[in-house]
């Protein structure tokens, strides 16, 4: 399901329970307890795929750390194998 379908789907269940709890639950403060404890349950089931979407972020980060790292290994030894020769100076100088 995408995220925004299981948005829905979980408003609709909070309103649907908060209907039901408004029926069945007498004080105002059984209420409020049964509302939040539903949206508290709604916020926990959609903040879940955000937290396993995280290690493709930093993946993709130290990716680009080890490329920018590389970038210096030719200036970290001039004399290795393949590396061209700087030329000789002229004689215009």
């Amino acid at each position: 399901m995408t995220r925004l379908r299981l948005l829905w789907v979980d408003l609709a269940a909070l309103c649907l329970l908060a209907v039901y709890a408004l029926t069945l639950l007498s004080t105002p403060t059984e209420v409020l307890a049964a509302v939040t404890a539903v949206a508290l349950v709604v916020l926990l089931l959609t903040a879940a795929p955000v937290v396993r979407a995280a290690p493709a972020w930093v993946r993709s980060l130290s990716i680009r750390e080890k490329s920018l790292r590389a970038a210096f290994l030719r200036l970290r030894d001039p004399d290795a194998a393949g590396r061209p020769r700087p030329r000789a100076p002229g004689l215009g100088l």
